[in-house]
C-alpha cells in the first residue's frame, strides 16, 4: 500500500512539472528557455527585404515613400538565368545597405509590370536602376554584382 501511494505521489509530481515530464518523454517542453541566447543574438540581424513592384503606380509610390533615400530596382523576368544567379546577391545587398530601399520588377509577372519595364526603357534583363529623390542616378545592365555594389556604395 505504501509503495502504491509513493508511486501515485511520484507520478503526480512528475505530471505537474512539464519540464520534468517533457524531459522524461525525451523532448523539450514548449516553454523551455532558449539554451543559448548568445547564439540567438548572433543570428538575429536585419533581414533582407526586397519588395515587389507590379505596376507604375506602385513604382511611383515606392519612389515617393523613399524621399531622398536611395532606391534600387532590379528589372528581371522569371525565365532569365542571369537574373536568378544575381538575385541572392541583390538580396544580400538589401541586407548590407539598410538605408536603401530594394525592389524588383518581374516583367513577365503581369501586363502592368511589362508596361512599366517598357516605359522605363528596359531592353535587357537583368537591369538595375538606382533612384534618388525621384531622379534616376544610375543604370546597370547585366548581372554585374561588383558594379552594382560600387554604384550602391557611391549613392547611398
Amino acid at each position: 500500500m505504501v509503495a502504491l501511494f509513493s508511486a501515485v505521489v511520484l507520478s503526480l509530481a512528475v505530471a505537474s512539472s512539464s519540464v520534468t515530464a517533457a524531459a522524461l518523454a525525451g523532448r523539450a517542453p514548449a516553454h523551455a528557455p532558449l539554451r543559448s541566447s548568445r547564439l540567438l543574438r548572433r543570428t538575429c540581424r536585419h533581414v533582407a527585404v526586397v519588395k515587389d513592384i507590379t505596376s507604375e503606380s506602385e513604382f511611383n509610390a515606392a519612389l515617393k515613400q523613399a524621399g531622398d533615400a536611395l532606391v534600387v530596382i532590379d528589372y528581371s523576368t522569371s525565365w532569365c538565368g542571369p537574373c536568378k544567379v544575381i538575385a541572392p546577391k541583390f538580396a544580400e545587398f538589401s541586407d548590407q545597405f539598410p538605408a536603401a530601399a530594394f525592389y524588383k520588377v518581374i516583367g513577365d509577372s503581369s501586363s502592368d509590370a511589362n508596361k512599366l519595364m517598357s516605359k522605363q526603357g528596359i531592353r535587357a534583363v537583368p537591369t538595375f536602376q538606382l533612384w534618388k529623390g525621384n531622379t534616376k542616378v544610375c543604370e546597370i545592365s547585366g548581372a554585374k554584382a561588383a558594379a552594382l555594389e560600387e554604384a550602391i556604395q557611391a549613392n547611398v
